[in-house]
């Protein structure tokens, strides 16, 4: 395993700082073992150093979106704590933890050494609620929107075959009939189908 580029590290002088790796080599089996030279960022000092760490573990996590779930599994540090409603990533995706499972019994926090599995849900997409009127009968749909992405009245909406005008749209507790609403507090958002001229 090639040697990091920088370390956080604790100096006399400055505290908990990065600190650059001059020279050194990574080793060990059981833990993973530092030992070279590095210079503080903050006051230049350079030293000799040997640190160790435990190897990360693979902790087996269950990935709920919309109907579906994935199995895959995510990379902690032996000793990190996991609580409920944590947010954590995986690759680019944005997850909140929804069950922590210890022993087959469900906790609100664990170390990770301890979690048999975790339940976690995306974060990073919203699914919004969109009751079009097409001719004499209301359609539902549905829109896949990034939790802070804004939805306005008078907006056209594409929903794939068809286009949507938004009329109105229900938040928890008020419907907007002008402005502009982030995709994670709709409820629902109502409008009709709109018909595009074609020239001939």
């Amino acid at each position: 395993m090639a040697a990091p580029s920088a370390f956080v590290l604790h100096c006399d002088t400055c505290g908990d700082v990065p600190h650059r790796v001059l020279r050194g080599k990574v080793g060990g089996r059981d833990e993973i073992v530092f030992e070279g030279v590095v210079k503080c960022s903050k006051c230049g000092t350079v030293r000799s150093v040997v640190t160790r760490e435990p190897r990360p573990i693979q902790v087996p996590l269950i990935v709920s979106f919309l109907e579906t779930s994935e199995r895959t599994s995510l990379e902690f540090s032996p000793d990190e704590p996991v609580e409920l409603g944590q947010e954590i990533e995986l690759a680019d995706t944005r997850l909140e933890v929804t069950a922590i499972e210890v022993k087959g019994r469900r906790m609100e926090a664990a170390l990770a050494k301890e979690v048999s599995t975790l339940w976690a849900k995306r974060t990073d997409r919203v699914r919004v609620k969109f009751s079009v009127n097409k001719r004499n009968r209301t359609v539902p749909h549905e829109v896949l929107a990034a939790p802070d992405e804004e939805f306005e009245v008078g907006e056209i909406v594409d929903l794939g075959r068809d286009r949507a005008i938004v009329h109105h749209i229900r938040t928890q507790y008020r419907t907007i009939r002008q402005g502009r609403v982030r995709a994670d507090e709709i409820v629902r958002m109502y409008g009709r189908v709109v018909r595009e001229r074609t020239s001939r």
